[in-house]
């Protein structure tokens, strides 16, 4: 009995630090409507450039306050309310609303697919 709470604690431990170091994938709408795609983790330290044109979630690097932010990367900045909500910015833009986006992990051994043309 003991040995299956030490696996339970152990296993809900480990889910909270991959939770907490694990890259994040949004979606997020700015204050002019565009639609921005993100990724980041709290312990992040690599950022896209903001020159960046490859049409992908950038990478985003966490920040603490706006004495941080760069005019050269991408740039996050969260903070909880008292009420429990999360404001984002990204290089300065507030957020209006954001999705976040599960990651679907696909076998790393998946068929290959054989293509016919169906017009012949």
């Amino acid at each position: 009995m003991s040995s299956t709470i030490i696996y339970v604690v152990l296993a809900g431990l480990m889910a909270y630090h991959f939770d907490e170091i694990g890259l994040k994938k949004y979606e997020m709408i700015d204050e002019n409507e565009n639609i921005i795609k993100v990724q980041f983790s709290k312990k992040s330290n690599y950022s896209c450039p903001l020159s960046c044109d490859l049409g992908h979630y950038h990478y985003a690097k966490s920040v603490e306050s706006e004495n941080e932010y760069s005019d050269k990367e991408w740039i996050i900045k969260y903070d909880k309310n008292k009420n429990g909500t999360i404001n984002y910015d990204i290089n300065g833009q507030s957020i209006n609303s954001y999705k976040v986006i599960k990651n679907i992990k696909t076998p790393k051994s998946s068929p290959k697919i054989n293509m016919v043309d169906i017009n012949e």
